[in-house]
Formats: C-alpha cells, structure tokens, sequence
C-alpha cells in the first residue's frame, strides 16, 4: 500500500476517517513509520486545536448591532420617504412637459386628423392583413426566433467542446 494522504491523515487524527478505510489507514500506520509520525504530528495539532476556546464578545456587542440596525432601517425609511415625495413630482413635470408639447409644437386638430387617418389605414389593412394571413407569418416567424433563441442558450459552441477535450 502506497502512503497515506494528508487528507486521509487528518481524517485519522481528528475521528472522521471511520469505518473499513479507517480501520486500514490505521493498521498502515502502525507499519509504516512515516504515515505514523504524520500521524501524530496531526493528532498533537488535533489535540491543541481542540482547547482553543472562542474569545467572548464584547459587552456591548448586543447593543452595538442593535443601534447599527436601527440606524440602517432610518436610512432605509428616509430614501423611502424621499422617494414617495418625489413620484408627485415627477408624475407632475411629466404632464407639464406633454401639455407644453402638445400646445407648442403639435395643434390638437392636426393630432386629431392623424388619429383619424391612423384609424383609416388600420380599417383598410386590417381585412388585407386576413386575407394574406400576415398574422400567422408573424406568429411563426416569432415562434422560429424563441425556438432558436432557446436552442442557441442550450448549445454549447464548437471552440467550447474543443476546449473541454
């Protein structure tokens, strides 16, 4: 048998190596001389790490987090706050700036007009549009790019397979 590992040495020394591979890696320390001095060398680190303690926190640790949180969550309120303020606002420029728009550099009537005639060209083309069955090539054409976009996703390019061997 060839030596043991470090990991499998460790295993040993700290009680986690059990069972038929324990019971081997063991007897092959009690043979070998060099995984039986590794072998002690981690169980006198096993046994030091083991008194180590935890230091104790602070008095004040408790209170420290406490306030920290306390503090983030007024943070946290406060751009909130802020936030709720200023949609108002916003909502508000925003209909200031279409109703300038509209009064400046668009005259209702002509908006109007071109409503109406929008609503003229989409009658005349919508019985076209049935009648060459527009819908079902725009239908497959968009069913064709998810089907390709999906198998592009699952696909592994040729340079990444030629990488992997």
């Amino acid at each position: 048998m060839s030596h043991l590992t470090d990991t499998q040495l460790q295993g040993l020394a700290d009680g986690t190596l059990r069972g038929p591979e324990g019971l081997a890696a063991r007897e092959h320390c009690e043979g070998c001389a060099a995984c039986g001095s590794e072998l002690a060398l981690y169980g006198a680190l096993a046994v030091r790490l083991s008194a180590l303690r935890d230091p104790l926190p602070p008095a004040d640790f408790t209170a420290t987090v406490l306030a920290a949180v306390q503090v983030r969550e007024s943070q946290l309120a406060t751009r909130r706050h802020t936030l709720l303020a200023a949609l108002p606002a916003v909502a508000l420029a925003i209909v200031a700036i279409v109703g300038w728009g509209l009064s400046t550099a668009l005259h209702v009537d002509k908006l109007i007009d071109s409503v109406y005639v929008l609503r003229i060209v989409a009658g005349v083309l919508g019985p076209v549009f049935a009648a060459t069955r527009v819908y079902l090539g725009v239908g497959a054409f968009f069913f064709l790019a998810l089907v390709l976009t999906a198998l592009s996703r699952t696909l592994k390019p040729i340079h990444a397979r030629i990488a992997e061997s």
